[in-house]
């Protein structure tokens, strides 16, 4: 009896039992990409996951995916959809950023991500504990009734993962990101019409302050882009905790448009939803299931962008699979693999980043907008720099001093907080 991925199956009284070396349970960007790393590294794996539609926009700076020559997976020409060369910010005024910026082609990327990848088209419903008497230490439930032994299991299913649980956090829960963006025929008229990262301006409409529709006391910005279908313009919350449901924000958006928000979504050619957790806690090595990409917290606390990241850390997180199978008893010691997740190095560069997002949170509009001035006054590879979740501590302490340095009084009183000392100490080389 054959299993769909071709490999043998047994049969059992509840369904058919394959096995793999290791399985990826969820095949969105993240699951894909170490799929792809690990099939090219030489791992017998087997990609899990419903094969939904990417739906989602990504995007990403053009050089944060390196080409295959560059140790990467694909080259970012291939899947790019929409390229600007330049892109725009906006605090008190103006800043641009002359550096190429892209939305990726789903369609493109999945077929890069997927190239000659084992692919299991269900869902995974439960994987059970450690079966050292077997080729495979873990058991994968399908929800089509069979069954995959494994002897490295990956959780790729986005944060919370599904079967790998963030590790402790201080108690302090996830900042969110959130979203509500149309996609418009036409470029919207004024500044707006051209390629935008963030546009913190206030907008004035004849009655008022339109930054006052909506929730209140929340800073949000404007990310405005060119897309294969029309134009996106998105209206985003830079970090909240608790979360502000994205639906609220359509007034605000609306307002910055200069439109009513039902005529709004009806002249839409699409709407789009969107919710990130900033912050996540970082999983727990202790666990036999490892978590990988924003399953695993990789998610950059600023911008809420982690697809790039995880198709960077695709390859190094692949040979550690490797190496940690090869030749090694059936009950594999995740700690490696969990490592090459979560380097140490870059551990300590993720608490640099968490320290800016509680800052980032403390801040209002005004201020909002003073550090974003000042961070896009920084040399382009310093913001550049900052804006990677695995770039190392070393110079992303370097850059947050450089900041510190160059921004106002108050502030760098925000920027201290209650214990200067502590941010001294923390930014420490």
């Amino acid at each position: 009896m054959n299993d769909p991925t071709g490999r043998p199956g047994t049969a059992t009284d509840t369904g058919t039992e394959t096995t793999a070396e290791v399985a990826v349970i969820g095949d969105g960007p993240a699951g894909s990409a170490l799929a792809l790393a690990c099939r090219r590294a030489g791992v017998d794996v087997v990609l899990v996951g419903d094969d939904a539609p990417w739906s989602a926009t990504y995007s990403t700076w053009v050089d944060e995916i390196p080409t295959p020559t560059h140790a990467g997976l694909l080259d970012v020409a291939d899947v790019a959809a929409v390229r600007s060369d330049v892109v725009w910010a906006h605090g008190h005024g103006p800043h641009e950023l002359r550096r190429a910026y892209a939305t990726l082609d789903n369609t493109a990327l999945r077929a890069a991500l997927r190239d000659d990848v084992t692919h299991r088209r269900c869902r995974a419903t439960a994987v059970t504990g450690a079966r050292g008497s077997r080729r495979g230490a873990h058991l994968v439930q399908l929800d089509d009734g069979d069954s995959m032994a494994a002897r490295v299991v990956i959780d790729a299913t986005g944060w919370p993962g599904r079967f790998a649980a963030p590790g402790a956090a201080g108690g302090r829960a996830p900042a969110w990101q959130t979203a509500i963006g149309v996609v418009l025929a036409e470029p919207p008229a004024g500044d707006l019409g051209r390629a935008t990262f963030m546009d913190f301006r206030e907008v004035v409409t004849p009655s008022g302050v339109a930054s006052t529709v909506g929730p209140w006391g929340v800073t949000t910005f404007c990310y405005s882009l060119p897309m294969v279908d029309g134009w996106l313009v998105e209206e985003t919350v830079l970090a909240a905790r608790p979360a502000i449901e994205p639906i609220a924000l359509l007034p605000r958006l609306a307002a910055r448009l200069g439109r009513h928000p039902d005529a709004l979504l009806a002249d839409a050619v699409r709407t789009e939803y969107v919710r990130i957790p900033l912050g996540g806690a970082l999983p727990d090595p202790a666990q036999p299931v490892i978590a990988f990409g924003a399953a695993a917290g990789s998610v950059h606390a600023a911008t809420g962008f982690s697809v790039a990241a995880s198709i960077r850390a695709a390859p190094r997180v692949a040979e550690a699979i490797r190496a940690t199978l090869a030749g090694g008893p059936a009950v594999v010691d995740p700690a490696p693999i969990h490592d090459a997740v979560w380097p140490r190095n870059l551990r300590r560069t993720r608490v640099l980043h968490d320290f800016g997002l509680e800052v980032l949170l403390g801040l209002d509009d005004d201020e909002v907008r003073s550090f974003f001035d000042a961070f896009f006054e920084l040399p382009a590879d310093d913001w550049a720099a900052y804006l990677r979740v695995d770039t190392p501590p070393a110079v992303v302490s370097a850059v947050m001093a450089r900041l510190f340095r160059s921004s106002s009084w108050p502030i760098r009183r925000r920027l201290a907080g209650r214990n200067p000392l502590a941010l001294a100490r923390l930014l420490r080389p």
